[in-house]
């Protein structure tokens, strides 16, 4: 799989995703990573003109962490780079409002490309579209495998993490630690802000919460099943 990334200069979001694909070894998917400048006043009167020249061909494009102006141009940018497939992950509201969310994914959809707006990132699940799928068959909603004995996690294996890389971090965290409800949880908090999550602590009207707090929401929600299913 060809993955184009499009990111923001500078900008620690998108790099610490990057840094995690390649070092869960999946380095050769990024044939591509372009770091965008802030858009100027005039992009969306002619936004070909500000996008990169000699864009690639790829298979799935990834867009994260950019500003709406520029995620406005994403299927442009499909088109041009011949992809099947994005991903936009929403870990800032503002990054892609529902308006515009629809406008993309419709523009999208009638060049043939597929979509996926998860929000936060860490809830991407599979999809219909076989690159979307590949992708988030190792990263999107947590899942875990827990070994528990004489009521301490001895053992915590991360099937699919989020991209940013906070379950595993999360997971070493976990070792060691009293199988009780609000221990677990106290220490999944403490993890998840030291890491630190990098999503939005606005409140989101779509979610009724913040984006971070949804995303410790899915990881507490995958340790609690782990555990579950540790002693079926």
């Amino acid at each position: 799989m060809r993955i184009c990334v499009l990111t923001m200069k500078e900008d620690a979001y998108g790099r610490r995703i990057v840094e995690n694909i390649c070092q869960r070894g999946f380095a050769h998917w990024i044939h591509w990573l372009h770091e965008f400048e802030p858009p100027s006043a005039g992009f969306l009167d002619d936004p070909e003109e500000h996008l990169p020249k000699n864009l690639p061909q790829c298979d799935l494009i990834l867009s994260l962490g950019l500003p709406s102006d520029l995620q406005y141009a994403l299927p442009i940018l499909a088109k041009k780079m011949r992809a099947k497939a994005v991903i936009a992950p929403i870990d800032n509201s503002n990054w892609i409002p529902p308006g515009l969310r629809g406008q993309i994914e419709k523009e999208l959809a009638e060049i043939g490309v597929a979509s996926a707006f998860p929000k936060p990132f860490c809830a991407l699940e599979e999809t219909g579209n076989p690159y979307i799928a590949m992708f988030a068959e190792h990263f999107g909603r947590p899942n875990l495998g827990i070994k528990v004995e004489e009521g301490i996690i001895r053992e915590v294996q991360v099937r699919r993490g989020c991209p940013c890389g906070s379950t595993w971090f999360i997971a070493e965290k976990l070792i060691g630690v009293e199988v009780s409800r609000q221990r677990i949880r106290d220490e999944i908090a403490k993890a998840h802000h030291a890491y630190p999550c990098l999503a939005s602590m606005t409140m989101d009207l779509e979610l009724g919460d913040t984006v971070l707090h949804k995303s410790q929401y899915l990881i507490r929600e995958a340790v609690e099943e782990a555990i579950e299913a540790s002693f079926q």
